[in-house]
């Protein structure tokens, strides 16, 4: 597995943690906070996807399943 496979695997566990707390909590949270974790999100998702796209072969599924996620915040 080389660095930029862990990096993303790592980035990724990140992404989930964030994301789950988000959809969870989305309906307390104060609009502001909302937002801020939601551009902090998509921005950690366009970050891991330009890293995605650097490892061949390119992980095609993961790209897909990242761009869903942004779509579905």
């Amino acid at each position: 597995m080389t660095n930029n496979t862990q990096v993303l695997n790592q980035i990724i566990q990140i992404i989930d943690q964030k994301a789950t707390a988000y959809k969870k909590n989305k309906k307390t949270m104060n609009r502001t906070a909302l937002e801020s974790e939601k551009v902090l999100i998509t921005n950690t998702i366009k970050d891991a996807i330009q890293l995605a796209e650097s490892i061949k072969p390119v992980p095609a599924s993961i790209i897909s399943d990242l761009k869903a996620l942004m779509k579905q915040l």
